[in-house]
């Protein structure tokens, strides 16, 4: 538009200026320096557009640049965001797995502890039951000779002889099993071979303890016995050596009743209440029968010791009198010994009942 102006003001003053040819010199010369000047200018115009246009297409690259640099800052912000949610998912999942870790880990040591306990306790409960079974054996061993015994005095296995091992004479009628009575009857009836029985179950049916035992009663049955017909003349010797022989019978017969008849006829007859129980009462019950033990062991001791000093004639015990006999047996305190040792016998039974009566 603004070069369009120009050429119409140019036409107008040739078409005015026609008569005047002076004029039309400086006319032209106007024009041309015009023209020269529009030609500038047009130069200059094209000049600051095609510099304009430069400026436009580097602010175009420029724009795209940083279009591109924004698109890709907003890509690397948008990877980098998705980076660091990826980040931090990769976090969370890692800090969930690891609290799983550890759940499982405690789960693991949980299981791990009580699987222990359980092993202890079983092992505790294997090593308590072997320890039972262990004391029952032990209490089998120590039971199973008076068994035995038990088992001949159940079942008449044992053999008397004739003579009642040398303790009935059936011409004489003085040795011990003569003198001694069970109610009307002496002790060698026949209605009496229990009562016979018990004595040779106390000295275990060996021979040697029974006839040993009968040679010290038939010295003082010797001394005690009056024939029938004669019975009323009783002298002190007399009725001192039959009171002898009957606490000496009773003793017998008292141990035998607590030892055999009442503990071991006990722990018998009782077997399944003892296998019932716990491994404390089963302790208790084989110290108490150490303890009857060491008893029985005492008695048989000083009864052996008895027959030897019989055997020997210490203190004229067998070729004197029953004065003789009677002071040896006091001095050397064998009723107290004996009483004590038999009463010590019915602690143990009691005690032993009611271990084996739970």
């Amino acid at each position: 538009m603004k070069h369009k102006l120009p050429v119409m003001l140019i036409s107008m003053t040739i078409i005015t200026c026609k008569a005047d040819l002076g004029k039309t010199e400086k006319l032209e010369r106007a024009l041309k320096e015009q023209e020269i000047k529009i030609v500038k200018e047009t130069k200059k115009i094209k000049t600051k557009a095609i510099i304009a246009e430069a400026k436009l297409k580097t602010a175009k690259k420029a724009t795209e640049k940083a279009l591109k640099t924004v698109i890709l800052s907003a890509t690397s912000i948008k990877e980098a965001q998705e980076t660091s949610e990826k980040s931090n998912r990769e976090k969370e999942d890692a800090k969930n797995e690891k609290a799983q870790i550890e759940r499982e880990k405690l789960k693991i040591e949980n299981e791990a502890k009580q699987l222990e306990v359980q092993l202890k306790e079983k092992w505790n409960q294997q090593q308590t039951q072997f320890k039972i079974d262990e004391a029952k054996l032990e209490l089998k061993r120590k039971t199973k000779d008076i068994e035995r015994l038990l088992i001949i005095y159940d079942n008449d296995y044992g053999i008397e002889p004739s003579d009642q091992f040398g303790m009935h004479d059936s011409n004489s009628n003085n040795k011990a099993f003569d003198v001694l009575h069970q109610g009307l009857k002496p002790y060698h009836h026949a209605d009496n071979k229990k009562v016979r029985e018990k004595i040779y179950l106390v000295f275990e049916y060996k021979d040697i303890y029974i006839q040993s035992l009968g040679e010290i009663l038939n010295k003082i049955a010797k001394v005690s016995y009056l024939p029938p017909d004669q019975a009323k003349q009783k002298t002190l010797e007399q009725e001192q050596a039959n009171a002898l022989l009957n606490e000496i019978i009773e003793n017998i017969h008292e141990y035998f009743a607590h030892y055999f008849e009442g503990t071991f006829k006990i722990l018998s007859d009782k077997q399944n209440s003892i296998d019932a129980l716990n491994l404390s009462d089963l302790r208790t019950l084989l110290n108490k029968l150490n303890e009857l033990q060491k008893i029985k062991d005492t008695c048989k001791m000083y009864a052996e010791t008895i027959y030897n000093d019989f055997k020997n004639d210490k203190g004229k015990i067998r070729t004197g009198g029953i004065k003789e006999l009677g002071e040896y047996i006091t001095n050397h305190e064998y009723k107290k010994i004996f009483k004590d040792a038999i009463e010590q016998i019915k602690t143990l039974d009691t005690q032993i009942s009611n271990i084996t009566y739970k």
